[in-house]
């Protein structure tokens, strides 16, 4: 059911009795407003003005987050100048910069091959910042680090900043 923007979608069991007439009355019962805020037309203005919050809101550093189970997207938000967690000042980019884009590649292979058994990397050159990446069963995020003398143990800490902020609730080790 698609109602305003919002899409619900029903899994029925293979043997379920599904006819014009049940469809009918879910939709009827999703799509009108039912006085306990839980049809999809009373949840749409709420979700509406929680999205549109948190595409307002800035994001303390540069990422790529990718669910290979939704086959999800995020890439971070960026104001026009912006600051790492560490506190430097750079310019304001959405995800990953024109030349970090092709590491990305190998990173993910690496991440993807089942017989390296790897869940963790962090990737740096002379000159860039570190590219940090984590994989945990279908969930996959790049951390991107500006400025070039940052240490290594710096750059585990935000790793494991950046995971906690933003996956406390999912289990990455």
């Amino acid at each position: 059911l698609n109602s305003g923007g919002i899409l619900l979608v029903l899994i029925f069991e293979e043997r379920a009795p599904v006819d014009v007439r049940l469809l009918d009355s879910v939709r009827a019962a999703c799509t009108q407003p039912s006085g306990d805020g839980l049809s999809l037309a009373e949840l749409l203005p709420l979700i509406a003005s929680q999205q549109q919050e948190m595409a307002a809101r800035e994001d303390e550093c540069r990422y790529l987050y990718y669910n290979h189970t939704h086959h999800a997207l995020r890439l971070s938000n960026q104001p026009a100048t912006g600051r790492t967690l560490l506190g430097a000042g750079r310019p304001g980019v959405a995800g990953p910069k024109p030349n970090e884009r092709a590491l990305l590649c190998p990173l993910h292979a690496t991440l993807s091959d089942p017989r390296l058994k790897c869940r963790e990397i962090s990737w740096k050159a002379a000159d860039r910042g570190w590219i940090c990446a984590k994989r945990w069963r279908e969930r996959e995020f790049y951390l991107l680090l500006d400025g070039t003398s940052t240490a290594l143990s710096s750059c585990q800490a935000e790793c494991a900043k950046f995971a906690s902020i933003h996956f406390s609730n999912i289990f990455m080790m």
